[in-house]
């Protein structure tokens, strides 16, 4: 029984042993998983190929944030994700490597494909056994019967997307970031003008949150990713971005134009548009509130 470094174990040792395939059962999952395991360098290296059933999809619902990542991943053409649709619902967790098509090792126990699932945000005495490759495999092509691919076109018929995320009360922990640079203005080539610089999406942004916040026990390190829900029902895939460890800031890591599009869709000027200390304060504000619901998800109240 494995208990012990699962992630390494289960979901990157395997390709070390010429696996270049994963088929994934799991009750429930979520994007930020997905993106944690895809950027890993034997991942990345190899194109390995990751299928997911998500199990639990129809019962209990698929927040926003995770469903538009997971359309998202499949862009890149090396990851798919079907929800359960069919009665029952699935709680099991099964984990198959392929080689060239063939199962060569698969996995079965209590480990979600979640970054808490597998303790990469705090260890829940998750506990993982080896099973038949082929078994495995049976179970999750008949599983695969009962489901729906992710970015189906009738898929919201089927599915109940939430917002996730909750209400922040007192006994959330929460810090105000500005969006100003030391000088007090929007900086030219950084922040939320990251893009303006050479011939870049003007789009592009990150959120600088600063030496002092960026050493507390608030935002998790990277590579772990987590969820950032606003208050107008906007959701995003983050992770920690700069050269300094753990990180001076926060971006969308598969398209770091998102924050970009979306503050300044938020501001009320045109996309790539250049944005100064003068539109924010027209807007009403020239900063953002973060509060912490759990390791994984965070409120963004961005309101005037």
């Amino acid at each position: 029984m494995i208990t012990e470094d699962l992630f390494n174990e289960i979901l990157v040792k395997p390709v070390h042993e010429g696996a270049n395939e994963l088929l994934v059962v799991s009750g429930y999952a979520n994007a930020n998983m997905a993106y944690r395991h895809l950027a890993e360098d034997v991942i990345k290296e190899r194109d390995v190929r990751v299928a997911l059933i998500y199990g639990m999809a129809a019962k209990d619902g698929v927040s926003l944030a995770d469903h538009e990542g997971f359309k998202r991943l499949e862009g890149n053409g090396l990851f798919q994700c079907h929800y359960r649709l069919a009665l029952p619902a699935v709680h099991s967790k099964v984990y198959i490597w392929l080689d060239s098509g063939r199962p060569i090792k698969a996995f079965v126990g209590s480990a979600n494909y979640t970054q808490q699932g597998f303790g990469l945000a705090r260890n829940q005495g998750e506990a993982m056994s080896e099973a038949s490759p082929q078994s495995a495999f049976d179970y999750f092509e008949l599983t695969r019967q009962g489901s729906m691919e992710a970015m189906h076109d009738d898929i919201e018929d089927h599915v109940r997307f939430h917002s996730g995320g909750q209400q922040p009360n007192g006994d959330n922990d929460c810090h105000v970031v500005t969006l100003l640079g030391r000088d007090g203005e929007v900086q030219s080539t950084a922040g939320l003008n990251w893009g303006h610089r050479h011939n870049r999406n003007r789009n592009e942004a990150y959120i600088q949150i600063g030496a002092q916040l960026g050493r507390e026990d608030f935002f998790p390190a990277r590579p772990t990713r987590f969820t950032i829900h606003a208050d107008d029902g906007a959701s995003f895939v983050v992770v920690r971005a700069q050269k300094s460890d753990p990180g001076d800031a926060i971006e969308t890591p598969e398209d770091n134009s998102l924050l970009g599009a979306y503050f300044r869709n938020r501001i009320g000027v045109q996309p790539g548009e250049f944005v100064t200390r003068a539109l924010l304060e027209r807007y009403g504000r020239t900063d953002v509130e973060f509060c912490k619901v759990d390791d994984d998800e965070f409120l963004m109240d961005f309101s005037v």
